[in-house]
């Protein structure tokens, strides 16, 4: 039996290595493809598309129900802290756990998508002498839609006091969909070039931008459906 170079084995075992690394991110992204559809299978807001120019669009969104928080810090901290408080509520989890006693604990309210983030204009706190100071931290609304079978009356009391809940009516939103890293420097640039192609349209907006996200940070950014939505008169 012939012995095999040096050269060739390493040859042999780099192109190993090279498949074996193919395999595992093709598997990861294999992974992340099926939770990306599986994601999508989840109920959305209704809506009726009213114009689309690209990855901008004008649309109707139906009267819904959301559950929401507000929460303080950056981006990513509110987002965890907001997405934990409210999951609690939607799971029966935490405070919530013993929420009704007349339904069994198994009966959750489904998960839907986007989860919505709203940055809250800075509040001052007075001080002494007659002054004002900014807080240092950020302050953000998030929200998760309820299920279209829930209505006020009929979703459960939250346990805790920090969750609420509110009708919406119906609403129109500019709103621009991408797929990048969810960085408030991204969100800021999406939300320009929105505002952007809001002012070519001659639309008014009627709120502050929203920050709608799809997606688990598992999936990979090129995979990803992230969107601003700005209220429009």
């Amino acid at each position: 039996m012939s012995k095999v170079s040096s050269a060739a084995f390493n040859s042999w075992y780099g192109s190993m290595r090279s498949l074996a690394t193919q395999a595992i991110f093709l598997g990861a992204t294999f992974a992340a493809v099926g939770a990306h559809a599986q994601l999508f299978s989840l109920e959305q807001p209704k809506f009726q598309s009213l114009e689309k120019d690209a990855e901008f669009e004008l649309r109707q969104y139906s009267p819904m129900v959301v559950a929401e928080v507000v929460v303080q810090g950056d981006l990513t901290s509110a987002g965890k802290e907001g997405s934990r408080l409210v999951k609690q509520y939607i799971f029966r989890e935490g405070p919530n756990a013993a929420l009704d006693q007349k339904k069994p604990a198994s009966e959750k309210i489904s998960m839907t998508l986007p989860v919505t983030m709203e940055k809250e204009p800075e509040k001052i706190s007075m001080t002494l002498p007659v002054t004002m100071e900014a807080q240092s931290k950020s302050t953000y609304r998030l929200h998760f839609v309820m299920p279209s079978s829930y209505t006020l009356e009929t979703l459960p009391k939250s346990a805790d006091p920090r969750v609420t809940v509110r009708a919406i009516p119906e609403q129109k939103f500019a709103s621009v969909r991408f797929s990048k890293f969810s960085t408030e420097a991204n969100i800021a640039e999406q939300t320009a070039l929105l505002q952007k192609w809001m002012d070519k349209k001659g639309l008014v907006a009627n709120g502050s931008p929203q920050f709608a996200r799809y997606d688990p940070p598992s999936v990979p950014p090129l995979l990803r459906r992230s969107e601003i939505l700005i209220p429009v008169q």
